[in-house]
């Protein structure tokens, strides 16, 4: 690795208001975080990287977001876990449940993205994916159709029985349904204009809510679907295995999914969580977290060649089209909205 972190460590501010002994105490870094690709690049590459440099030993849970922040609440009393990494939306509520400590991102608190920063402070993105149509190249121009330009695409008639959008309990359909709501004059504070459009016109197209991506790619391999709501890391596994899949952003935005870490709140709280954050978000770290996991760096010095930024939210005409939702919003009131889909859409 061309960086070395040694540097990096020791320039941290988040290190100089802190003694060397307080750094020095156990060795050990409790991380918890996805599993999946995530969890292998992490034990691959960066975990080791990290602990030859520092000594610093990385104990590794894997669960998604909502795991995560259930382990978190369930030790609350005694937290057992040192960095969290999850989505926005378990990441808000775990800052508005105290859980996470304020961070000092040093040096490059003045390169991150101001999209992956939160406002309380508390935690940043370490990595993005953006939500957009995935369509089968070859099918689209074999029946002579135009790739998809617009989220209203989805409401073409031709498209009956070969789109997939995932439920409202899965990241992807809650942002889609809020970019759909916005567009007919809604958003996420109104979600009316979304429902109805869904129950009207998309949902009668739909052969399936299907929540796994790995269910998802089989059915575009299978060619039971051609068009659907998808996430760029996931068309990017599927175009990398050879099948003519790809990413659309809607001239109406594309909706960003962020990957973020936070150092909790712990009774001995460790220097060594927030040097590993600011090692997440340095350019290095960044530019291998695009090449291995397809995340759109959040760093504005990571580089990447053009092959390597191929359906990656990277550059600053993609980076403006993504747009961040208020997941306080969501968070107060993801329940009513998760009855309502499955009262009014998947009925």
């Amino acid at each position: 690795m061309p960086m070395k972190l040694k540097s990096v460590l020791l320039s941290s501010a988040a290190l100089t208001v802190m003694s060397t002994g307080a750094f020095a105490q156990e060795n050990v870094l409790y991380v918890a975080g996805n599993g999946g690709s995530q969890e292998e690049l992490m034990r691959a590459e960066i975990f080791p990287a990290f602990e030859a440099e520092t000594g610093i030993e990385i104990v590794y849970s894997a669960g998604n977001s909502a795991a995560v922040l259930a382990k978190l609440l369930a030790q609350e009393a005694n937290q057992q876990v040192d960095v969290a990494m999850m989505n926005t939306g378990p990441m808000s509520q775990a800052i508005e449940l105290g859980i996470c400590q304020d961070l000092d991102l040093g040096e490059h608190e003045a390169n991150i993205y101001d999209f992956a920063k939160f406002e309380s402070g508390k935690a940043v993105g370490f990595g993005v994916v953006s939500l957009g149509l995935a369509y089968n190249k070859d099918v689209f121009a074999r029946e002579g159709w135009d790739a998809p330009t617009s989220w209203t695409d989805l409401e073409d008639p031709k498209f009956a029985g070969k789109i997939v959008f995932q439920p409202l309990n899965n990241t992807n359909g809650m942002l889609a349904l809020i970019k759909l709501a916005e567009i007919y004059g809604g958003g996420v504070d109104n979600l009316d204009p979304g429902f109805a459009v869904m129950a009207e016109k998309i949902a009668p197209n739909v052969l399936s809510f299907e929540p796994a991506s790995a269910r998802l790619a089989e059915m575009f391999q299978s060619g039971e679907v051609d068009l659907a709501v998808w996430s760029s890391t996931q068309v990017k596994v599927l175009a990398e295995s050879g099948f003519p899949v790809e990413l659309v952003y809607p001239s109406e935005g594309a909706m960003v999914i962020s990957n973020d870490v936070c150092a909790v709140n712990t009774s001995a709280p460790k220097p060594e969580a927030q040097a590993f954050i600011n090692y997440l978000v340095s350019p290095e770290v960044q530019e291998i977290l695009a090449k291995g996991l397809g995340f759109g760096p959040v760093n504005k010095l990571a580089e990447l060649t053009p092959e390597e930024a191929v359906g990656i939210p990277y550059g600053p005409e993609q980076v403006s089209s993504l747009e961040v939702v208020d997941w306080n919003v969501v968070n107060a009131n993801r329940e009513d909205w998760d009855r309502r889909w499955v009262r009014e859409i998947e009925r």
